[in-house]
């Protein structure tokens, strides 16, 4: 027989898989070199996970220097550079030199890469109105906070 618990962690696991399966078809593609395009929110795929991010920050908080870029993310900075070049292939962002600063490279978003960032977060805002459509808006306030209870437990275990 299964606790609560294990009953509760079955239950998000089906509504994840469920979630994923709904996905919408007038989604985004992946993005690629072919279609240029963020991976629509309920299919992520590993080699534009870090292209959607690198897009998502740039949107956020415009122009940065690669360095802050790389501590951002989190990655190395060989790695961001790999990644750049392969964004800007895709015509998603373009690099120039910091007139401040000759040793420092700035990364900015083209308006290809702006509207990409938008059409995702469009698609995204609709699956989740969409997905969350059953809940009144007080228990959709319940569920947050709920959920965010659960994630700061778990950040604490973490450290």
């Amino acid at each position: 027989m299964k606790t609560q618990e294990e009953e509760i962690l079955g239950m998000l696991r089906r509504l994840n898989a469920i979630s994923r399966r709904q996905t919408k078809p007038e989604s985004p593609a992946p993005m690629n070199g072919e279609t240029g395009e963020l991976p629509p929110p309920s299919e992520p795929d590993k080699k534009s996970h870090g292209r959607g991010r690198l897009v998502a920050l740039l949107m956020d908080n415009g122009p940065m220097v690669q360095s802050q870029l790389a501590a951002q993310l989190g990655i190395r900075p060989q790695s961001l550079s790999e990644l750049i070049c392969k964004v800007e292939a895709d015509g998603m962002v373009t690099r120039r030199q910091s007139e401040e600063d000759k040793r420092q490279t700035i990364v900015s978003l083209t308006e290809k890469g702006k509207a990409s960032v938008e059409s995702f977060r469009s698609a995204h805002r609709k699956h989740a109105q969409d997905f969350l459509a059953p809940l009144t808006d007080e228990e959709k306030h319940q569920l947050s906070e709920i959920l965010r209870k659960l994630i700061d437990a778990r950040k604490e275990q973490e450290d």
